[in-house]
Order: structure tokens, then C-alpha cells, then sequence
């Protein structure tokens, strides 16, 4: 929300006022003004989510420890099992786990990038 609260702080007021000139009502401020000029705003904050939810580690290892069986176990619990619960320790294999997981996380954050350039506005 801080995040959101910044963009809309940098939306200039010239615009609105523009729009209000040209009759438009408070709904039309909103799509046609301030939802574009979020769209950057929109992009960041979608990278550092998807970034963040391949990150989760703390609220799963603390709830469920990746159990009931494996239902609730991401590439970075599986990291640290292989790292520091499993005897003995396979660092090799964590290793290329997170290799494969820095992979998925360029791949969608790649992707995020070639589709930012459709529909984020800059000025």
C-alpha cells in the first residue's frame, strides 16, 4: 500500500484538472487518468510479489514444516532440508536446487519485463 500510496503522489495534479475540464466525472478520473498512471507502480510491485511468494520460507517451515507429507513444501524448504536437516548434509544437491530455482525466478521475472513493455505507461 506504501508502495501505491507513492504512485498516486506522483499522478500530477495537471491531469486531473485537464479531465475535469474536458467534463470527465470522478469514475472517468480513475480509468482513464490515475489507473494508467499506476501501471509502473502496478509492474513493481507484481515483480517483487511473484519474487517474494518463490522466497516463502519462514510461515512454512514455522506452520507446517512442509507437511501433511509434502503439500506445503517449496524449492526453498526443500533447500534447507537438503542443506541442514538431512545427515548426511547434501550441499551439492541444495546447491543446484537453488540453481533451478534463481532460473524460475529470472524466467518469470523475464517475462514480467517483455509484457511490461504492452501495457505499463510511462510519461
Amino acid at each position: 500500500m506504501v508502495m501505491y500510496l507513492a504512485g498516486l503522489q506522483s499522478v500530477p495534479a495537471e491531469l486531473y484538472e485537464a479531465a475535469t475540464v474536458d467534463g470527465a466525472n470522478a469514475w472517468k478520473k480513475f480509468w482513464r487518468v490515475t489507473l494508467p498512471m499506476l501501471t509502473p507502480t502496478t509492474f513493481f510491485v507484481s515483480i517483487m510479489m511473484v519474487i517474494s511468494c518463490f522466497k516463502i520460507f519462514d510461515v512454512v517451515n514455522i506452520m507446517t514444516n512442509g507437511g501433511p507429507g509434502r503439500s506445503t513444501k517449496m524449492l526453498v524448504t526443500y533447500i534447507y532440508q537438503l542443506s541442514f536437516n538431512d545427515i548426511p548434509a547434501r550441499y551439492g544437491t541444495a546447491s543446484s536446487v537453488a540453481m533451478v530455482l534463481l532460473a524460475l525466478v529470472l524466467s518469470v521475472t523475464v517475462l514480467q519485463f517483455r509484457a511490461e513493455k504492452k501495457w505499463v505507461n510511462y510519461m
